[in-house]
């Protein structure tokens, strides 16, 4: 009886075990497996999501694109280090300051990994949610709830401009620009239309309109992904927490 009792134990505590680690794993597991079929670019289409200059094969380049961004940004070890989402100490010491670039894992958009927004003081962010929303602000608290806190998985990093100039430039432009306005969310090869944007496009609007000189990289067509911000606006230091 012993023994019979003693197995079951065993058996009981192995369950447990697989039973708290297996959902980590198996949502990164589906995070990494995106639906890229022509029939899902279709039903974005339809919804609005996307644009229609958004041809079927440069959608699907954005969401593997942003895949292995993700994957290079969540194993890299070359950053400094500005806010960790892992660390406790980190984020009670921290102040984000206002031009920051805030990005997070811990959602996406038509199958696109990635969030962004920019800091406008050291609580809020400016940010479009997603398909449905107007641009907007957001509480750093409310950020982190929504996105830094979604699964064991998921991060928030922030990068900031060398020249504090600069920075409260482009949070300016972003909020003069967007605050109060009817802007859609839509994903568009426009990088000059302020009527639909998209988080990322935001952000990279910010660095570019906002300050004296461009502090982006051109053109005005083409796509902004989350996880490129920090290759495609200037001066920038970043940090990668794991």
């Amino acid at each position: 009886m012993k023994k019979f009792n003693k197995f079951w134990m065993v058996s009981l505590i192995l369950c447990l075990v697989v039973g708290i680690f297996l959902p980590s794993s198996a949502l990164a597991q589906e995070n990494n497996q995106a639906n890229t079929s022509y029939t899902q670019y279709e039903q974005y289409i339809s919804e609005g999501i996307l644009g229609e200059d958004v041809s079927y094969d440069e959608w699907k380049n954005l969401v593997e694109s942003s895949q292995k961004l993700e994957e290079i940004l969540s194993n890299s070890t070359d950053f400094y280090e500005v806010y960790s989402s892992d660390a406790t100490m980190a984020r009670a010491s921290f102040t984000p300051k206002k031009g920051d670039v805030i990005i997070t894992n811990g959602t996406s958009s038509a199958g696109i990994l990635g969030h962004a927004g920019i800091a406008t003081s050291s609580g809020y962010v400016f940010h479009i949610a997603g398909p449905g929303y107007h641009p907007g602000y957001i509480a750093f608290s409310s950020w982190h709830n929504n996105y830094t806190n979604k699964n064991r998985t998921s991060w928030t990093k922030v990068y900031r401009h060398n020249s504090s100039t600069v920075a409260n430039a482009a949070a300016n432009w972003a909020v003069n620009t967007y605050a109060g306005s009817n802007a859609e969310y839509k994903i568009t090869g426009n990088l000059a239309s302020t009527d639909v944007t998209y988080c990322s496009k935001l952000v990279w609007q910010a660095y570019y309109y906002g300050p004296s000189s461009h502090q982006a990289n051109g053109p005005t067509i083409g796509y902004r992904l989350p996880y490129d911000l920090p290759d495609t606006i200037h001066s920038l230091s970043y940090k990668h927490t794991y």
